[in-house]
């Protein structure tokens, strides 16, 4: 599927690059696998190749995806941010675990406009910040700019300034 040199997203630690593909032998059995150098803290990270899909292992987005991220992040919080705090946990966890980067973007707003009414909780907190830097990532390899011009872009979108943002993309490239 992926081959050396791709760069793809992990659902839980964002970015990687696919540094090379090696048979292991791990717990008697030999397998073969990604072996992928993360953007995160440059950690390595070995994902078996048949598990690869089941994990969520995909191509970053294109830079064509990247405005209809930044419109999620200036849309409006989900109505079930308000409900039950261990159903919202679970709902907002599985959205970022699907490693679907729109899904990343919801639970990044969700957290940015639940945290300007309320204190968020430390699990909400740990929550949005890993959302956060993942979102952060993918933006800033796409577009090939900084992490800090990713972050500006994100909050940009999120304070309802979506077509600045946009605009603020095409002179980027």
């Amino acid at each position: 599927m992926f081959k050396i040199g791709d760069k793809v997203s992990h659902p839980a630690f964002g970015v990687g690059n696919v540094k090379n593909i090696e048979e292991k032998k791990v717990l008697g059995k030999k397998e073969k696998y990604y072996i992928l150098k993360l953007m995160v803290n440059e950690m390595t990270l070995m994902v078996p190749v048949n598990k690869a899909e089941e994990i969520g292992l995909r191509y970053i987005i294109d830079p064509k995806t990247v405005p209809e991220v930044l419109n999620v992040l200036s849309g409006k919080m989900d109505d079930e941010m308000d409900g039950n705090y261990k159903q919202r946990i679970k709902s907002q966890t599985e959205m970022v675990d699907s490693g679907d980067i729109l899904k990343v973007a919801q639970v990044v707003k969700n957290y940015i406009h639940r945290d300007s009414r309320e204190k968020l909780s430390s699990t909400e907190k740990g929550l949005y910040e890993r959302a956060n830097k993942i979102l952060e990532g993918e933006i800033s390899v796409v577009c090939n700019i900084e992490k800090n011009k990713a972050k500006y872009l994100i909050n940009e979108a999120v304070c309802k300034k979506n077509i600045k943002a946009e605009r603020k993309i095409h002179h980027i490239k």
